[in-house]
């Protein structure tokens, strides 16, 4: 297990495909979130929208990173598709951390926010919500799912849109809603929170029984 997740990993890293998705996030910091100087927030209401777009991007790029053979043989080495979607998510997460640290500290150094551990921790928690959602997307998008790309894009196109402004389909609107408030709810932010959890374990686990109906 733990010589996959390096492997992955390393494979990931060499690859360079952390970095479209990394870069794009990167500028829809520059242009959201530069020189604002309202609530914090306010601000990582639109960084939880650039975190849900840039992690589904992430994971359909790292689960479609092994090609069809390279699959059958990690698959043939652990013996348990779950173990290795498992490990695949976990280095989807690995390379989602920087990208939760920028969304929390480049609003504060470009714009002008009063800071509080209060704000800190809401940011964190919801820029980790948004990323479940991203990584479960992603996942019913990749090539274990959804085997042609322009297909697989237009599919996460229209999730991410779904859950922006459809509320009942996922967190993500009442989370964004919940974030522009003054007066953000820790209650409320946690009940998000462990939804979005259970959406990511429910698509681990359909993923890897659509997988294996293919396999």
């Amino acid at each position: 297990m733990t010589a996959l997740y390096r492997y992955l990993l390393t494979s990931v890293l060499l690859s360079q495909r952390y970095l479209p998705p990394a870069l794009i996030f990167l500028a829809a910091m520059a242009v959201g979130t530069t020189s604002d100087n309202g609530p914090l927030e306010s601000s990582y209401a639109f960084c939880v929208f650039a975190m849900l777009v840039c992690t589904t991007w992430l994971t359909v790029s790292i689960v479609n990173h092994e090609d069809p053979t390279q699959r059958k043989v990690t698959l043939v080495m652990i013996g348990n598709s779950l173990r290795v979607l498992a490990i695949t998510v976990g280095v989807v997460v690995t390379w989602c951390v920087p990208l939760v640290a920028i969304g929390l500290i480049y609003p504060i150094v470009t714009g002008k926010h009063v800071v509080t551990a209060a704000a800190l921790t809401v940011g964190a928690v919801a820029h980790l919500a948004a990323a479940m959602i991203g990584v479960s997307i992603g996942l019913l998008c990749s090539r274990l799912v959804i085997p042609r790309i322009g297909i697989a894009m237009l599919t996460a196109a229209a999730a991410i849109l779904a859950v922006l402004l459809i509320r009942w389909i996922s967190p993500i609107r009442a989370l964004m809603t919940l974030l522009s408030d003054d007066r953000t709810s820790a209650g409320p932010l946690s009940l998000l929170t462990a939804a979005s959890a259970a959406i990511l374990i429910a698509a681990l686990f359909t993923t890897r029984a659509l997988a294996d109906r293919k396999e």
